[in-house]
C-alpha cells in the first residue's frame, strides 16, 4: 500500500504551494471594518429617523439591517436595543445592549441605554451600575448624568439627584445645541422636578454615534 495522498494543492515542503496558501484560497480575507460601516450607515440614519417619528417597529427593522451589515458596531447594536425597549421588549433589549457594551465598553450611550432598560423593569441597582459605567466611560456625557439624577430621585436620594442634574446642566450647556437655543437644559428641569415639578422620562440615545 502506497503513502497517503496529500491534500489537494499541497505539495509538501519542496512544492510551490503551501497549506497556508490553500487555506487562504478557501477562506478569503475579511472585508475591512470601514466597508461594513459605510454600508450600514444608511440603515442607521433611516432607523434614527424612524425613532424620531416613534415608528418603533420600522426602526427595529432598519437597525437589524445595520447590524447584519456591520455586526461589530456597538452603535448599531445600541440603537437596536433602544428600538426594542420602546416596544417594551425589555429582555430582548437587554441582550442586545449587553452585546453592545461587550463590543465597545467605552461607548457610553450603550451603558446609558442599558441602564434605562433596567430602570424600566424596576431593577434600580442594575440601572445605577450601568449609569455609573456610562459616566466612567465618558464623564462629559450629560445624558447619563441626567438619567442618574432621575434614578436618584426615584430612590429618595434628593441631594445626589440635584448634584447630578446640576452636572448634566453644566455639561449640556457646553454643546452648540444648548447655546443656540438659549433655554433651560433638560437636566435643569430635573433640578426643578426635585423641588416639586414633574420629571420627564429617561433620555435614550444621547449623542450620535460615530
Amino acid at each position: 500500500m502506497g503513502p497517503p495522498t496529500p491534500p489537494a494543492g499541497y505539495r509538501g515542503a519542496g512544492g510551490d504551494a503551501t497549506l497556508a496558501a490553500v487555506q487562504e484560497a478557501v477562506e478569503p480575507p475579511e472585508k475591512p471594518a470601514a466597508v461594513d460601516e459605510v454600508q450600514a450607515c444608511p440603515h442607521l440614519e433611516r432607523g434614527e429617523e424612524h425613532l424620531r417619528r416613534e415608528e418603533w417597529s420600522a426602526a427595529e427593522q432598519a437597525f437589524r439591517e445595520a447590524v447584519a451589515l456591520h455586526p461589530a458596531s456597538a452603535v448599531a447594536w445600541s440603537k437596536l436595543g433602544v428600538a426594542l425597549a420602546r416596544q417594551r421588549r425589555y429582555l430582548e433589549a437587554e441582550e442586545v445592549l449587553l452585546r453592545a457594551v461587550q463590543l465597545d465598553p467605552r461607548y457610553a450611550p450603550a451603558h446609558n441605554n442599558l441602564g434605562n432598560v433596567y430602570r424600566e423593569q424596576g431593577r434600580r441597582e442594575d440601572a445605577l451600575r450601568s449609569y455609573r459605567q456610562a459616566i466612567a466611560a465618558d464623564p462629559d456625557y450629560w445624558v447619563a448624568h441626567q438619567n442618574l439624577g432621575a434614578l436618584y430621585k426615584e430612590m429618595g436620594r434628593l441631594g445626589d439627584a440635584v448634584a447630578e442634574f446640576r452636572t448634566a446642566t453644566r455639561l449640556s450647556l457646553r454643546g452648540p445645541r444648548g447655546q443656540r437655543r438659549g433655554c433651560l437644559a433638560p437636566s435643569l428641569l430635573g433640578v426643578l422636578a426635585v423641588l416639586g415639578a414633574t420629571l420627564a422620562g429617561a433620555s435614550w440615545l444621547g449623542r450620535r454615534g460615530r
